[in-house]
């Protein structure tokens, strides 16, 4: 069994990552370390770097995973600052930014960064598709972040991230997510 510590405070992403990896072999470990972040408008490139920073600090083979959410008609903003957005602000401030848009579509770019203590690394890539509601929807999902509560899921008719049930949500970005399974088949 190959233990790899996965770098993240984020328990949903740590659940999505478990369901992926189940019977592969690779057992993940939760370690929430601050790594530095560089400005990138590149998700590989933020994952590449602090995965290295990880790895070395920790003596330890590491994943780490990044994303960034490219909203077409606000010319791929806000990328990979979309941390900062759920931060700074709310669904409906993003829907502000959406008036008078009509293309809602947003597509959502990860990175898996899995690095070795001595900084040999190995990056996989993701992508989901789907769009802006043109309403928040707000559950009292511990998960919400101002994103979900307007992501709609390609295949998901029209349901809002955050309305649809956990489980249901964790086995879609597991699938999604396939970086996993790459980096499973990678360290066979």
């Amino acid at each position: 069994m190959k233990r790899i510590i996965f770098v993240t405070g984020n328990k949903y992403k740590f659940e999505i990552a478990q369901k992926a990896l189940k019977g592969t072999g690779v057992e993940l470990i939760q370690q929430k370390i601050e790594t530095p972040e560089i400005q990138s408008t590149d998700v590989r490139e933020i994952a590449s770097f602090s995965a290295r920073y990880a790895a070395r600090s920790l003596g330890k083979p590491v994943a780490l995973t990044d994303a960034g959410w490219y909203i077409t008609a606000l010319n791929g903003f806000p990328g990979p600052f979309i941390k900062f957005i759920n931060q700074w602000l709310t669904s409906e401030e993003i829907l502000k930014l959406m008036e008078g848009k009509k293309d809602r579509r947003v597509t959502i770019k990860g990175c898996l960064a899995y690095c070795e203590p001595n900084g040999e690394l190995i990056t996989f890539s993701s992508q989901a598709i789907g769009s802006l509601s043109e309403k928040a929807v707000k559950t009292n999902k511990e998960e919400n972040t101002s994103i979900n509560e307007l992501f709609i899921p390609e295949g998901y008719n029209g349901r809002v991230e955050s309305e649809i049930p956990r489980e249901e949500m964790i086995k879609y970005w597991a699938k999604v997510e396939s970086y996993w399974e790459k980096l499973a088949g990678y360290l066979k």
